[in-house]
């Protein structure tokens, strides 16, 4: 592999390896190097040599791998010395391939490309991705999310979503809002007086002009767009609908359930219909430690029973940990509230709770969606 002529001209599927641009570089002494700087994140170089530094500095995209290699050759490297450093800074997660082609940023006009870099910044950052994050942002403009319910909280995960990238979005509440939905990062003081659904959509528009968003009177079916939604999120401001939840279990459709109520935050759980607890699970469980939820329930319309004494600071933070749980999913980055919610108590700390199949639901007694 020494002459030129055998130099291979990509690296682990590289072609142009740059260090991440959102890591940086820190010389931390004459032969230490760290690369990002959290410590969850963070590469350390110990006892480097000096021209090992210099290659990793030349790392910038500019070059591909055989020119890297005649550059570290130039300075007294080996190739089989440079390849492996490669190999070792890509297995770190800290390379990216500047040849990735930026294809799902192409439709969006330059000034949301400004908007979304930094997004598009802690995507590339996945470890196991070289592509500078296209691949996930491409997942996130082809996803169709469901949003029910647009309220305090309904109308921030929608509007979060779309600056988040997600290309097709859906928001079901015909109810008028009012002043008391107005909150700073979803329904505004412009959108009172029309339907929620309409404002949600409105409010999505405006920070992301590239999504595709509709409203649920223009929605006949969950397939109103030739297909069922990725992911539907729950939101609800009364008592939840469970004809929609069975609807969404027949269809199986992924959906996540977000409340607060009283000074208490809810996410989850998110429910895999066939492989995880649904919501009749948890409410079977409910039954069986509480003889009289049934009555308890029955009594309050349904539960959750929506918004009550939800103020501002808690539906933004509630609000962000689904939107953050909603894109996990669609990224395939983890599902921490499969099988569990995480509760947000008045004290500001999270706890989680865990629930399990109920053996007399339904749901788990045949699996159609593996």
């Amino acid at each position: 592999m020494e002459g030129p002529d055998s130099w291979p001209t990509t690296c682990m599927g590289v072609k142009r390896p740059r260090i991440k641009p959102a890591l940086r570089q820190v010389l931390r002494s004459e032969r230490t190097l760290q690369i990002g700087l959290h410590p969850r994140r963070a590469a350390m170089l110990h006892n480097t040599e000096p021209r090992f530094m210099r290659l990793v500095r030349a790392l910038d995209g500019t070059r591909d791998v055989r020119q890297i290699l005649a550059l570290a050759q130039a300075d007294g490297l080996t190739a089989t010395e440079t390849i492996s450093l490669l190999h070792m800074l890509i297995r770190r997660g800290v390379i990216d391939d500047a040849a990735a082609q930026p294809v799902p940023l192409r439709p969006l006009g330059l000034a949301e490309r400004d908007r979304l870099q930094p997004d598009l910044d802690a995507l590339s950052l996945d470890p196991a991705s070289t592509d500078c994050g296209f691949g996930a942002f491409a997942r996130r403009r082809a996803a169709y999310v469901r949003v029910y319910g647009a309220g305090r909280i309904g109308a921030q995960v929608v509007a979060l979503l779309a600056a988040a990238g997600i290309g097709h979005l859906c928001v079901s509440d015909p109810v008028t809002a009012l002043a008391a939905d107005v909150v700073p990062g979803g329904l505004g003081w412009s959108e009172v007086g029309g339907t929620r659904q309409d404002g949600a959509a409105a409010v999505a528009r405006r920070i992301a002009p590239g999504v595709n968003v509709w409203t649920g009177e223009h929605a006949a079916s969950l397939d109103d767009r030739a297909r069922p939604p990725d992911l539907a999120v729950l939101c609800p401001t009364e008592p939840l609908d469970h004809l929609l939840v069975a609807e969404l279990m027949d269809a199986g459709v992924p959906h996540l359930l977000v409340t607060g109520f009283e000074g208490f935050g809810s996410v989850g759980p998110l429910v895999l219909p066939g492989r995880t607890a649904c919501l009749y699970c948890i409410e079977l469980i409910r039954r069986d430690r509480d003889p009289t939820w049934p009555l308890f329930t029955a009594r309050l319309g349904g539960i959750p029973a929506g918004d009550r004494a939800l103020d501002t600071v808690l539906a933004t933070q509630v609000a962000a940990t689904a939107a953050s749980h909603a894109l996990a999913r669609i990224d395939g980055t983890g599902e921490v509230v499969t099988n569990g919610t995480l509760d947000l108590l008045p004290d500001w700390g999270w706890r989680r709770r865990s629930w399990s199949q109920h053996p007399r639901c339904d749901c788990c007694v045949q699996n159609d969606f593996e």
